[in-house]
């Protein structure tokens, strides 16, 4: 409107962000992905790196939840985290196997791993879209299981997220996610059956 002469004086807007113009869509690793990214964080120098990522791939956790992980937030069974973007504790059950995996030592856990996580994505030949590399653990996780069937609304309570309209992000990569629309209508019940 100022270019066009119809406005006088400063914008009333020039502080407010501008909206995002669309979702990039989220990256995550597929099964032999994560193999190799595996073996490659097995490999590394930093010892840390491979139970990290196994934390963030088998909770969603983000990475810096997983990396500064203290001896008491781990239950039998499970993992509290405590350092949330939420500012609530969140407390994920775990395999027998990933409690094994877990150092039995007093105060962090872990040392700083995620340049060495850089290098493992590189290593393993994982390219990831611009700004994706350190949520695509828990992208991974959340994705995962929701082709496997799990549920919204627990994937919600796992990831920690406020709303259901975060989570459901992920919600596409159902199995058959909308079939229900099929058997729960009021109409097909209805048809008799030929």
């Amino acid at each position: 409107m100022k270019r066009l002469g119809e406005w006088e004086g400063d914008n009333p807007l020039s502080g407010i962000r501008q909206f995002k113009e669309g979702d990039q869509e989220l990256a995550f690793l597929y099964e032999e992905e994560i193999d190799r990214l595996l073996v490659a964080c097995d490999q590394a120098a930093n010892k840390d790196l491979g139970i990290i990522v196994r934390i963030c791939l088998a909770t969603g956790a983000r990475w810096s939840e997983a990396q500064d992980l203290k001896q008491s937030q781990i239950l039998p069974g499970r993992l509290t985290f405590t350092q949330t973007k939420s500012k609530k504790n969140r407390t994920v059950p775990i395999s027998q196997q990933l409690q094994a995996m877990l150092p039995k030592k007093r105060g962090s856990l872990f040392t700083p791993a995620y340049e060495a996580f850089k290098s493992a994505l590189a290593r393993a030949e994982i390219e990831l879209p611009k700004g994706q590399r350190t949520h695509v653990l828990r992208h991974t996780f959340a994705s995962h299981f929701m082709m496997r069937g799990g549920n919204i609304l627990v994937l919600q309570q796992i990831l920690g997220h406020s709303t259901i309209m975060m989570t459901m992000r992920y919600a596409h990569f159902a199995p058959n996610h909308l079939d229900a629309a099929v058997a729960l209508n009021p109409f097909d019940n209805r048809m008799p059956n030929s």
